[in-house]
């Protein structure tokens, strides 16, 4: 039989608990981590998952707005910017900045597979910052496709523009 070593205090494991294997050391029991082979506490191993489900979530993100950036660019008004936008650890986005007139940008956040683009404005002289919501309802909007997100995003953005100039 293989020994088992705790992966967090590296104590080699002899001990039975309730059928499972018990780190003296941690006073924990220990389950296998199939990602790294090694044995780990059940909150540990949780961790880890959601980690690594989290690092596949950013990454994926990365690859959707690289490949719908240059299509986003195309499609907003001239004087305006689409780029990519990301802070550390978290998930990618594409942002679209009006011209000056308008101190807000608009960001699209990439399909997860459970739903479309959804776009969210960032009003940076009041603070506000909110989500497309859908026609008589309180869900975000979700967009199929980044043609629908992008016009959406300009459309927030023109009133967000309007509002500023009545402001003035």
């Amino acid at each position: 039989m293989t020994d088992i070593v705790c992966s967090r205090c590296q104590t080699l494991s002899r001990l039975w608990r309730q059928g499972l294997r018990w780190c003296e050391a941690c006073e924990t029991y220990l389950v296998n981590d199939a990602g790294t082979g090694t044995w780990v506490s059940f909150v540990d191993r949780d961790h880890r998952q959601r980690a690594a489900e989290n690092e596949r979530a950013i990454a994926q993100s990365v690859d959707l707005v690289d490949e719908h950036l240059p299509e986003a660019q195309r499609l907003v008004p001239e004087g305006w910017a689409a780029r990519r936008h990301q802070t550390d650890g978290a998930r990618c986005h594409v942002a679209i900045d009006a011209p000056a007139d308008a101190n807000a940008t608009s960001y699209l956040s990439p399909p997860d597979g459970r739903s479309g683009w959804y776009v969210r404005v960032h009003n940076r002289t009041t603070g506000i910052d909110y989500p497309l919501y859908t026609d008589g309802g309180a869900r975000a909007a979700s967009f199929d496709t980044i043609e629908a997100a992008v016009a959406a995003a300009v459309e927030a953005l023109r009133v967000e523009s309007a509002k500023e100039a009545r402001r003035r």
